[in-house]
């Protein structure tokens, strides 16, 4: 790991040895000095020998096995005070000398207005799209006997609609005239847990330079939503993704089965829908597992 002209290369930690700490009772390769509780030391990042700080330094900050070289990160000093400079004496003034006044204090400046707290990103058309009230109104238009519900997310246009209608309105999206959403771009599931599973579809038209957010709303883990690859032939994989990453259903769907997980010999999917809030997270990896210290 040696850079060009001698530089030390990977830069590493400079610790001090617990009684927990792995080469407690061992000796640096450098000096042959056994290490002890609050000794100073630096770990390979090659082989991850202890060496001791000083010894690190002495042998050209490079292990003294395999030779890595390490620039060691010293600890930044906390709460210290910066230099005050003494005040030059003043002499005092001649006794004719007129008395200088102190000028009157400055007015103090306003403050500053504070943040808006709770305040979301600023809505801005995004360069080179279509303006996103255009979109919206074109959108609007198309849609308007299937129950939109508008929005703004930062540079372009949601709507959401009932399960019920968002196979009809991705239709209306992908063939109507000034609309001509043709991409599918991202088709993902968001868990809002007691309120519901979200379904989000990202499009855009690469004819008309524009894009928008397509939702819709589950009541609950189990609900199905009509499949949308009849629309965009990429839904497939998306849709038998997120499938089975939230325990939900895309009804119409040609080959529901699972894209990234196994079924068991009851045809259940195991592990599940590991993206619920209610999955259980697995454990930690134990300590040193990857040859890391164990008290990290």
């Amino acid at each position: 790991m040696s850079t060009e002209g001698g530089a030390p290369g990977a830069a590493i930690s400079l610790r001090a040895t617990l009684a927990n700490s792995k080469w407690l009772g061992t000796a640096c390769p450098k000096c042959s000095g056994v290490f002890a509780v609050a000794d100073q030391v630096v770990l390979c990042p090659s082989c991850f020998s202890a060496h001791h700080a000083t010894c690190w330094r002495e042998n050209g900050n490079t292990c003294a096995n395999d030779q890595t070289s390490g620039r060691i990160i010293e600890p930044r000093v906390r709460g210290a005070s910066p230099a005050v400079e003494t005040p030059a004496p003043v002499s005092a003034p001649a006794p004719d000398a007129p008395v200088a006044r102190p000028a009157a204090p400055a007015k103090p400046a306003a403050p500053a207005a504070a943040p808006v707290r709770g305040a979301g990103p600023a809505v801005r058309d995004a360069k080179g799209l279509r303006p996103i009230d255009g979109v919206r109104a074109r959108i609007q238009s198309a849609t308007n006997d299937l129950a939109p519900v508008f929005g703004t997310a930062i540079d372009e246009v949601t709507v959401t609609v009932p399960p019920e209608n968002l196979p009809e309105t991705a239709r209306r999206l992908k063939e109507t005239d000034g609309l001509k959403f043709d991409y599918l771009r991202c088709l993902s599931g968001v868990d809002y847990q007691s309120d519901g599973i979200e379904v989000v579809y990202h499009l855009f038209s690469t004819r008309l330079a524009q894009k928008c957010v397509l939702k819709t709303r589950l009541a609950a883990e189990g609900d199905a939503v009509g499949t949308v690859t009849t629309v965009w032939a990429g839904a497939d994989w998306h849709e038998r993704e997120t499938a089975e990453m939230f325990n939900i259903r895309f009804e119409g769907h040609p080959y529901p089965e699972p894209l990234l997980l196994e079924r068991d010999d009851q045809g259940t999917i195991v592990p599940g829908p590991v993206l619920l809030k209610r999955f259980k997270l697995r454990p930690k990896e134990p300590p040193a597992q990857y040859g890391f210290p164990e008290e990290e």
